[in-house]
């Protein structure tokens, strides 16, 4: 019996004993899965946006009064492109022997159901290339303001100023390229540049307009001298909007090629 006994302490303690062991757990090795996407060129066309709200869903389309039936004529296109660009109207007045400024009319758009509203005078510019490169946006007056079956009549001292500039888009504000508020145009004189943006600036769609819903009746200028003859005929211009790919504060690097500038051309 007292063997018995001491047998079954013996067994106690080891059970005991087991009862404080933890067991070891043995895990699999980590795997790990991923997750990608890629983008591609964008070719298609950019319809131009409201001026005064770029989020608009229905923003109507622009006319151009200086087109056969008011139809504004498609921009550059590809991945870095001039979308649209304002044609200017100074409407109708009588000759004058006074100095006297002429202010171009807002941008008209047409509704879907069709209706006009009023917008301000702009261009538009989308960069989709995905290289964040940077771009700058030219402008250049061709002539002077002349008779279309006669250039050598012209408003002689005639100047475009530009006022109340400013850059809207649905892109990041911290992406904005560098402006200018106002600027004149000298004719036949060479481009300035207007809107510039650098490295890692002017992704997205830009909207340089001038004036807001209530200055954009008086941002565009014309001024024409009262001692220049005037004759009684419709007088024109023509401005020419260039954009590059490479910000004109940039040097290129040797070896190094850059795409093709676009121009469009507006005819006030």
């Amino acid at each position: 019996m007292k063997k018995f006994y001491v047998m079954a302490s013996m067994l106690g303690l080891g059970m005991l004993g087991l009862a404080g062991v933890t067991p070891t757990l043995v895990s699999a090795s980590d795997v790990t899965s991923n997750g990608q996407v890629k983008f591609k060129l964008d070719q298609s066309q950019t319809d131009p946006k409201n001026p005064l709200d770029p989020a608009d869903k229905n923003p109507g389309k622009p006319t151009d009064p200086t087109q056969p039936g008011g139809k504004v004529p498609g921009g550059t296109g590809g991945p870095l492109s001039i979308d649209f660009a304002s044609s200017l109207i100074f409407g109708e007045a009588e000759i004058s022997h006074e100095d006297a400024t002429y202010y171009a009319k807002p941008q008209t758009f047409t509704q879907d159901d069709g209706t006009t509203v009023d917008r301000p005078n702009f261009i538009q510019v989308t960069d989709k290339r995905g290289t964040f490169e940077g771009w700058t946006l030219k402008v250049k007056q061709e002539n002077q303001f002349a008779v279309k079956d006669d250039p050598t009549k012209e408003l002689t001292g005639a100047q475009l100023s530009f006022t109340n500039g400013n850059l809207v888009s649905s892109t990041d504000a911290q992406y904005a390229p560098k402006f200018q508020k106002s600027f004149d145009l000298i004719p036949g004189q060479a481009q300035i540049a207007p809107v510039e943006a650098a490295a890692n600036q002017g992704m997205g769609t830009w909207i340089y307009r001038f004036g807001d819903d209530k200055e954009m009746a008086k941002s565009i200028a014309l001024s024409v001298p009262g001692k220049t003859p005037k004759m009684a005929k419709a007088y024109t211009t023509a401005l020419t909007w260039s954009l590059e790919s490479t910000p004109a504060n940039t040097t290129s690097t040797p070896g190094t090629t850059s795409t093709p500038s676009t121009t469009g051309t507006t005819k006030p």
